[in-house]
């Protein structure tokens, strides 16, 4: 009886609130955003970009922790990397971070009504994968977009899991962070594949508690390969948090 309630207000209350908010955010992203100076535009996007996030969660009716924010400070720039395993893994992390932040993403979502508009105007990269001259072109784009108060976040699988399981992690954002010697930060996100897994997209969800894990940054080492030292212990750290969490 409970489950069946759950569906029925998904049906009448959340996916009418994720259309009306997506609308919503993203019309006043484009509309505002524009017209704000540059040292504000990132903050005003990033603050539509939480409420959007956050907004979508709690009317999902999913208990959220986050741990560890202590770990980064609030005028400082990272490259963040997450495990993937659920669009959810983007609600969450755009609104419960509480950063000034800008995103690597897939090409496609930029054609998503609305929010392909809020993603262009908010200075967000696609990936553009199809020959190695327009992957240089993306991680140049990429290395541009990052300033003294603006933080990258890349899912560094490059696409959501399928099992549920952590898969191999590509070098792109850690040879962004190699270049522009930023600390990166490893995020483990627990959770969302239950809520609603790859192969359940656009179908109803499942009401599990989630967890975001903020971890301690990896900072350039002066006698290392930094992008494989980065690529190989953010992987090792949210693994070993993935283990801990069953």
């Amino acid at each position: 009886m409970i489950k069946l309630l759950f569906r029925i207000y998904q049906i009448l209350i959340l996916l009418p609130v994720v259309v009306i908010i997506t609308i919503f955010v993203g019309i006043l992203i484009m509309l505002v955003s524009p017209l704000l100076p540059e040292s504000r535009r990132v903050a005003y996007n990033s603050f539509m970009g939480k409420m959007w996030g956050k907004t979508i969660v709690l009317f999902s009716l999913l208990p959220v922790t986050v741990e560890g924010r202590e770990n980064i400070e609030s005028d400082k720039s990272y490259v963040f990397v997450a495990n993937h395993l659920s669009c959810y893994d983007v609600f969450l992390v755009f609104g419960y971070l509480n950063k000034n932040i800008k995103w690597m993403l897939k090409a496609s979502l930029m054609k998503i009504p609305f929010l392909g508009g809020a993603c262009r105007v908010s200075g967000f990269i696609p990936v553009d994968t199809s020959s190695p001259a327009k992957v240089h072109e993306t991680y140049t784009n990429a290395c541009k977009a990052m300033g003294d108060d603006v933080s990258m976040v890349i899912f560094p699988e490059g696409r959501r899991s399928i099992d549920g399981k952590l898969g191999p992690f590509r070098r792109g954002a850690f040879l962004i962070a190699d270049k522009l010697q930023k600390p990166v930060v490893p995020i483990t996100i627990i959770g969302t594949y239950e809520v609603m897994p790859r192969h359940r997209d656009f179908m109803f969800i499942t009401r599990t508690p989630l967890k975001m894990i903020i971890h301690e940054p990896i900072f350039p080492q002066a006698d290392e390969n930094n992008a494989e030292y980065f690529r190989r212990e953010s992987r090792n750290v949210i693994a070993r948090q993935i283990e801990e969490s069953r």
